[in-house]
């Protein structure tokens, strides 16, 4: 009879661990049963949490790369706001292509959030805008643009957690 009764209720345990599904799974949870815990374990919910994990890191730092790439081209032009007309028209450009896949990637990213959504916008009107990025000629008046430009971006990168 013990034995029955053990074979039982070893048999509901086992049924009862089948029954999570790797979705809800969550390594986190301390208070989840050993058998959930082995369930998780052998279904690979806890691993396609470790993969969501790792691919979440993985974009953020692509997107924080950007951010460097887009602070050190705005770098550049301070430095060189001097050069030739053509040479700032290049590198006005290559920012403004830097620039435009970190915001494009970064909407995509981040569609949900109204709040980095209107910094986006607010930086593609500059960049796009008749006071756009590099539209003066003026060195003092393209330093200014630069320190505005710049403020923008690090006050996006703040919103989003990145340093």
């Amino acid at each position: 009879m013990t034995l029955r009764l053990l074979t039982l209720g070893l048999s509901l345990s086992v049924l009862a661990g089948c029954a999570t599904t790797p979705g809800s799974c969550d390594s986190s949870d301390h208070n989840s049963s050993l058998i959930t815990k082995m369930n998780c374990d052998y279904s690979g919910g806890y691993s396609e949490q470790v993969r969501q994990r790792e691919q979440g890191l993985s974009d953020a730092r692509a997107e924080n790369e950007l951010f460097h790439r887009v602070y050190q081209e705005i770098a550049t032009q301070q430095a060189t706001t001097q050069q030739s007309l053509l040479g700032q028209e290049q590198q006005r450009e290559t920012l403004e292509r830097s620039l435009g896949m970190l915001l494009n990637q970064l909407k995509s990213r981040h569609a949900n959030k109204s709040q980095v959504q209107e910094q986006i916008a607010g930086l593609e009107q500059q960049l796009n805008g008749p006071a756009g990025a590099g539209q003066t000629t003026d060195a003092e008046a393209r330093k200014q643009e630069l320190k505005a430009l710049q403020q923008k971006v690090s006050r996006l990168q703040l919103s989003l957690g990145y340093e």
